[in-house]
């Protein structure tokens, strides 16, 4: 029910008529001392106000208001004015009021004579100041008409929308319904022979549910989808894309997805060749023919020739090869892993990490995408992490991760001297570790790995005689 103002003579009321011509309403104070004040200045015998009684602001001078925020507030200490109405309705008298004797009714009806008096001269009275224009000091605030006309284009905005979304809905439906009613034509008819039907097999694989999204976020499939046809060919993604219309995330998603490692494709890369797997044959190639090499051939190699083949020794870090050339000629292999070992203790804890670094994820986008080195290859394949099932895939994946977060480098271990189980076994293990135990954990697989890859390259003399 709207309030009315307390004050005696006022009909404003609390309502949103009043409030849109300006006129606020304002609730008597909570302390005591300024509460007397109040119910003092409304001058009505016997009045206490209550919670819900009100004043409006017609009762208040301009300056006792702050309207410098969107909700305008009566200054602190300030009083409403004491006299509530003007001299005009105080001083006339209604019918009621007057007196009814007859030399009052006399008076009235025969007024007294005339006097000529001399006129007064004008006075010339100063005008009255005009009253401050509140002012709207934020950008933000909004009349009420302004927010109404704003709600009124949102509401229809939203509704045109949702009809719209409607819409495409049943002409979805529709087009489902019409295909399915033809293909069921067809067969009834038959005239669905060999030929039609080989036609339409051809598109029934299309994977038509990863080209439509659903929802304001990509499924995991619609993922991994994009970033394999991406990586297939980026021209005719953008075709796809810009001239066909067809909902494929933009090449920057993409990009986003790879760096914050949100996704990775599950959807095996073609076999096409390449000038890199011409050249990844021919190193590899030529790595095959300087295997098994006599120790006395390793001690007479040039520099160039030593890097080139033991660069890889410790994975992507051919420094180590050639600080070891300056150490030829060993008297056995055994010597020449003890000379990269050494190397490796020798470095400083930075360098040792970056030793970690460059070792692939297990099972990771390197080995999917086909960017690994020979040798990891082969060695994350001798334990089948290359054809691993889609549980396991998702399971390695969320390990890595994981396990980069917590100790900022990847997880590195001897493939070929542990098992799938195992491998899945100490992930989980190491993952319990400080940073410290888990980087010399590390340093110690990437000696048994260099170990076995230097065995495979390089037997002693008195070993190729048998």
């Amino acid at each position: 029910m709207p309030h009315t103002c307390c004050a005696v003579g006022c009909s404003n009321r609390f309502t949103p008529e009043t409030r849109g011509r300006g006129i606020t309403f304002h609730r008597f104070p909570k302390d005591p001392v300024m509460r007397k004040k109040w119910e003092r200045a409304v001058r009505r015998k016997g009045f206490t106000a209550s919670s819900s009684t009100m004043l409006c602001s017609k009762h208040f001078r301009p300056e006792h208001f702050d309207r410098t925020g969107q909700t305008v507030r009566l200054r602190e200490g300030t009083v409403p004015l004491s006299v509530f109405k003007s001299n005009e309705e105080k001083f006339s008298l209604t019918p009621s009021d007057a007196r009814t004797s007859r030399t009052s009714m006399k008076a009235r009806e025969s007024p007294p004579p005339e006097t000529i008096q001399p006129p007064i001269p004008p006075q010339v009275l100063p005008e009255p100041a005009p009253l401050p224009e509140p002012t709207i000091d934020h950008a933000y605030a909004s009349t009420p008409e302004e927010l109404r006309v704003k709600l009124s284009e949102a509401l229809a905005r939203l509704e045109t929308l949702e009809r719209e979304k409607r819409n495409a809905k049943d002409r979805e439906r529709r087009i489902r319904n019409t295909v399915s009613c033809l293909l069921e034509d067809l067969e009834l008819k038959k005239t669905m022979n060999e030929e039609l039907k080989e036609r339409l097999d051809v598109y029934s694989d299309l994977p038509v549910h990863l080209l439509s999204k659903h929802s304001h976020e990509y499924t995991k499939e619609q993922r991994d989808f994009a970033m394999t046809l991406h990586d297939h060919g980026p021209k005719a993604y953008n075709y796809l894309r810009e001239c066909l219309h067809i909902n494929l995330p933009h090449p920057h998603t993409l990009q986003r997805w790879i760096h914050s490692g949100e996704s990775k494709p599950d959807i095996m890369m073609l076999d096409t060749p390449s000038q890199d797997d011409d050249a990844a044959n021919c190193f590899a190639q030529e790595t095959v023919v300087q295997e098994n090499m006599k120790l006395s051939q390793v001690n007479s190699l040039p520099y160039e020739d030593f890097v080139n083949i033991f660069g890889n020794v410790v994975e992507k870090c051919p420094f180590v090869a050639a600080a070891v050339w300056s150490q030829l000629p060993f008297a056995d292999v055994d010597a020449f892993e003890r000379a990269i070992c050494d190397f490796i203790d020798s470095m400083p804890d930075l360098g040792k990490e970056g030793i970690l670094r460059c070792h692939p994820d297990l099972a990771g986008r390197d080995l999917e995408t086909g960017a690994l080195t020979q040798e990891s290859r082969s060695e994350q394949a001798t334990v089948a992490l290359d054809a691993l099932s889609s549980d396991e895939s998702c399971t390695m994946f969320c390990l890595n991760e994981e396990y980069k977060e917590r100790f900022s480098f990847p997880f590195v271990i001897c493939a070929r001297m542990n098992d799938k189980a195992s491998i899945f076994q100490e992930m989980r293990t190491r993952m319990t570790n400080g940073c410290v135990t888990e980087r010399e954990r590390g340093i110690e697989e990437v000696k048994k790995i260099s170990c076995l890859r230097l065995r495979d390259l390089v037997q002693s003399d008195t070993e190729s005689q048998f």
